[in-house]
């Protein structure tokens, strides 16, 4: 009889215990189906560093928001950013990430010049047991990019598709009336630069525009100045202009002062592709038509929280590197130009270190996945930028 007594009293003492647990973790949460979180008990990761070879010594505002978006991201789970200045050419970003390695970094986020470069880092970074991701950029080599996703440090990254933004944005144009375009592109056989010729391609295919020139790799404004000059005077029937990519500082400025010379500014439609900074203003003359962009932001920051969730060890996903492809986002007005001058160029994150670390960090949130961020991306607009932080950002 005692056996039996005794045996019921454990049973009953076991039952109390668990209820008691289950208790104390809906009390912790708000519910009792929370999600695994380390951050309940205080945890933090181990400290790491991240490295980022950039234009560190741009003062273009986009060049600096992207910096101020990747410190952002590797904050938000207590990291070190480890900046090193870079011209952005292959040669370049691969003496960056050696370098990188040697300062005892962790995980390394860059944009790659090219396919070829990918397994030269991979090799590095794998030697060294340092995780990288890729941010902008699609791998269109077939043989690099099976070779790249298989390697167990590619933590993966963010890019957009740039071939389908190339043709929305010449479809745009039409339906403003352009017939006649020329195009100024990044420098050929860039992966960009080559996905938003082919989006052009599709998309005066399909309309009926005729494409009258395409200038490749202009970086300094007299050689901008000098191609609309040329462009003026040998296509008189040209109604067009769409800036698919450039390096070249203040080329929305450049351009727009070379039409006015020429009493061209507000009769030449003007589109362009990555959002500027002194947008605004010509849209407001109706001098400047229509921009699509905003990937310059959330691509370096969420490329930098895949990196950082494989870093600390809660990858988003398990023995495969996370591709994430994000939207261009389109401006046709000075507010929406205005708003996104406020809130993407500021000194605040389009995403701050605390909404990174409570919505996009796994090690705090076991239930965050791929879904997690494809809803992030189907939600980032610049009125939801606006909106979450209208009360961080001083107007």
């Amino acid at each position: 009889m005692k056996k039996v007594l005794s045996l019921i009293l454990a049973i009953t003492l076991a039952v109390s215990t668990l209820a008691g647990c289950s208790n104390n973790a809906g009390t912790a949460s708000g519910t009792s189906s929370a999600p695994t979180s380390s951050a309940v008990s205080g945890q933090n990761p181990k400290k790491f560093k991240i490295g980022f070879p950039w234009a560190t010594s741009s003062t273009d505002p986009t060049f600096v928001s992207i910096v101020t978006n990747v410190k952002a991201a590797v904050e938000s789970a207590g990291g070190e950013l480890v900046l090193v200045e870079s011209d952005l050419t292959a040669d370049s970003l691969v003496n960056n990430v050696s370098d990188l390695i040697s300062r005892g970094v962790d995980g390394i986020i860059f944009m790659p010049a090219s396919d070829s470069m990918l397994p030269t880092v991979d090799r590095m970074c794998s030697d060294a047991g340092v995780y990288y991701s890729t941010m902008f950029r699609t791998i269109s080599d077939t043989t690099i990019r099976n070779q790249i996703y298989s390697s167990k440090y590619f933590a993966g990254g963010c890019n957009e598709d740039d071939e389908k933004c190339a043709y929305n944005i010449t479809k745009t144009l039409s339906s403003q009336g352009v017939k006649n375009l020329c195009v100024i592109n990044i420098a050929k056989g860039d992966t960009s630069s080559d996905l938003r010729d082919s989006g052009v391609a599709k998309a005066v295919k399909e309309t009926g525009i005729k494409l009258l020139n395409t200038t490749y790799g202009i970086t300094v404004q007299t050689d901008m100045t000098k191609t609309i000059e040329s462009y003026i005077a040998a296509y008189p029937e040209m109604d067009g202009i769409l800036i698919a990519g450039t390096y070249c500082p203040a080329a929305l400025p450049t351009i727009e002062k070379a039409l006015s010379d020429h009493n061209l500014a507000g009769k030449i439609k003007v589109g362009r592709i990555d959002f500027d900074f002194t947008m605004g203003q010509y849209f407001a003359n109706k001098s400047f038509n229509v921009a699509y962009g905003g990937q310059q932001q959330i691509d370096p920051l969420l490329s930098t929280v895949i990196l950082v969730n494989s870093v600390i060890g809660t990858p988003i996903v398990k023995d495969k590197p996370f591709i994430l492809v994000t939207n261009y986002l389109e401006l046709t007005s000075k507010s929406e130009a205005d708003n996104f001058l406020t809130y993407f160029l500021g000194d605040t994150p389009v995403y701050t270190s605390d909404e990174i670390k409570k919505n996009l960090i796994k090690f705090y949130n076991s239930n965050i996945n791929e879904d997690t961020f494809k809803k992030t991306v189907d939600s980032f607009t610049v009125a939801d930028v606006a909106a979450r932080h209208k009360d961080l950002v001083k107007k």
